[in-house]
């Protein structure tokens, strides 16, 4: 049985104008920035039932997504309401996925029906943060902003709070956990969190975490019996850069590394018995470490902080943290970053240029919002890049329900590192023609070489098809069953006309049909 209060219909108190700012900090000190001011006439929310009602509102969402197993298609339309947090500069706060291909957006206020259209003033995916104007002034009588913590806590009561469809504002009581490092929605991003633990049901939606009447941060999902949070310092940080019209989203590593727990290890690699770091494995070329660190490099500190074995360091608020904080601790992308590293027996003192790194440049793209999917058909043969949204078709829980070859894939590492991101191109589908009989059931399939030559991105493979005559030859990555098809490419060409009006579409490209790119 849930557990919660309700916060009843009290006028609002108008209290003197709001102050949110935070001093902002360099490592290693905390994650804090400034936050906006109030604009005129806006006030301080204090405490009281009151102002939490004239801080929170229902931000409800229209959408439609791209259907990633028939390229050319769009699903259904979908709606989904989520809590907004009021703040400075009378607009409305969220921490959602919702707002990737948003239709319409709407706002409620003070538990009423009524809709007021609004609009995606900035979304962040890496947040996932968006923050949602109302031009219309008569929306905002009777609102005024929250205050935000200055710090993250990691212990105490909380209260969880969201707009119930009856007109009333849920309250449920919740329990810090700990504050730590983590990944929100879709996003690449480790960012400082605050765990909750509550026995509500349901939540995960933007809903708002206060703490003594202040906000220590908005819920995005949930884990267990406790729901995670990005942290307060995280939303004065993006409110920040809004309000200064240069938010450059958060600064990100692009590192895999090795623990170095093992003693004959870290002696094997000259470390001197006080040193302690982490070894790198992987540098990707798009991220903050791209061109200034390499595979076996030892990082002994980042930022002026020193890492232990394990990647973590002491953070002098939070404690012990991962070093992934550090890119945005009081910094952000075209700032630099001094790291001390071991490489080949010498101590180097190095300075790394922070950068955001955008879902597109990755292998494989954990989301993609605002255009369909990159497709190709040839002679009824569909093919398209893999991405995280195409796994997602398998359902939530596709990391045991998609073909393993493809989860295979994600993890494996390219030969090299490239500015350029190496796709991974798939047969995804057949569309049956008598231009490719007997390949009908083949689906999934990871294509290595077309007409002779290899294959890292859909560009390659259209360049690849426009070279050839006579056949098209299709190679596939080893051990996948099928090894190569040959399809004729006169007879390829009009299976094009024929498909094209089965299907309805112009033509049956993305580069055509204009949802590339």
């Amino acid at each position: 049985m849930r557990s919660r209060t309700t916060v009843g219909r009290s006028p609002l108190v108008v209290l003197a104008l709001l102050a949110m700012s935070c001093a902002s900090a360099r490592p290693p000190t905390a994650v804090v920035a400034a936050a906006p001011t109030p604009a005129s006439g806006e006030a301080e929310a204090p405490a009281g039932n009151g102002a939490l009602r004239a801080g929170v509102v229902s931000v409800r969402v229209t959408g439609q997504d791209w259907n990633w197993r028939v390229p050319w298609e769009k699903q259904q339309p979908w709606t989904r309401t989520v809590t907004g947090l009021v703040v400075p500069g009378k607009r409305i706060l969220v921490a959602s996925t919702a707002f990737g291909n948003p239709l319409l957006v709407e706002a409620q206020k003070l538990g009423s029906d009524a809709r007021t259209v609004a609009r995606v003033e900035l979304v962040d995916h890496e947040g996932p943060l968006a923050l949602v104007a109302v031009d219309d002034p008569a929306f905002w009588d009777g609102l005024a902003p929250l205050a935000l913590e200055p710090r993250a806590r990691s212990d105490g009561g909380v209260q969880v709070l969201r707009w119930q469809r009856t007109g009333l504002l849920d309250s449920y009581p919740g329990t810090l956990r700990q504050v730590r490092s983590g990944r929100h929605g879709l996003s690449q991003t480790s960012l400082l969190t605050i765990d909750v633990a509550s026995s509500a049901e349901g939540l995960g939606e933007s809903e708002v975490v206060v703490a003594n009447g202040r906000v220590a941060g908005l819920v995005t999902g949930r884990a267990g019996d406790t729901y995670a949070a990005i942290a307060a310092p995280v939303l004065a940080q993006f409110l920040a850069g809004a309000a200064q019209g240069d938010w450059r989203s958060f600064a990100r590593a692009g590192l895999a590394w090795q623990d170095l727990t093992n003693p004959a290890l870290r002696e094997s690699l000259g470390l001197a018995p006080a040193e302690t770091g982490i070894r790198l494995t992987r540098v990707l070329a798009h991220g903050s470490a791209g061109g200034v660190l390499k595979p076996g490099d030892v990082v002994l500190e980042l930022g002026g902080a020193k890492l232990d074995p394990t990647g973590f360091y002491e953070h002098p608020l939070y404690g012990r943290m991962l070093f992934a904080l550090l890119f945005f601790d009081g910094r952000r992308p075209g700032d630099t970053m001094p790291a001390k590293v071991l490489r080949d027996g010498q101590r180097l003192e190095l300075s790394l240029p922070l950068r955001a790194m955008r879902p597109e440049q990755d292998r494989v793209p954990p989301y993609l919002y605002g255009r369909g999917p990159d497709y190709v058909v040839e002679g009824g043969l569909v093919f398209q890049e893999l991405t995280r949204p195409y796994l997602a078709s398998w359902g939530g829980d596709w990391s045991r329900r998609a073909p393993p070859r493809l989860l295979v894939a994600v993890d494996r590492e390219p030969d090299e590192a490239s500015a350029e991101p190496h796709r991974i191109v798939l047969l995804s589908s057949v569309l049956p023609d008598t231009a490719n009989l007997g390949y009908q059931e083949l689906r999934d399939l990871i294509v290595e070489r077309v007409n002779g030559r290899p294959v890292a991105s859909l560009g390659d493979l259209r360049q690849a098809f426009a070279a050839a005559s006579g056949f098209h030859v299709v190679e596939f990555l080893s051990g996948q069953g099928a090894v190569r098809i040959v399809i004729d490419a006169a007879e390829a060409k009009a299976a094009g006309e024929r498909l094209r009006r089965a299907y309805g579409v112009e033509r049956l490209d993305s580069q055509a049909n204009g949802s590339s790119p």
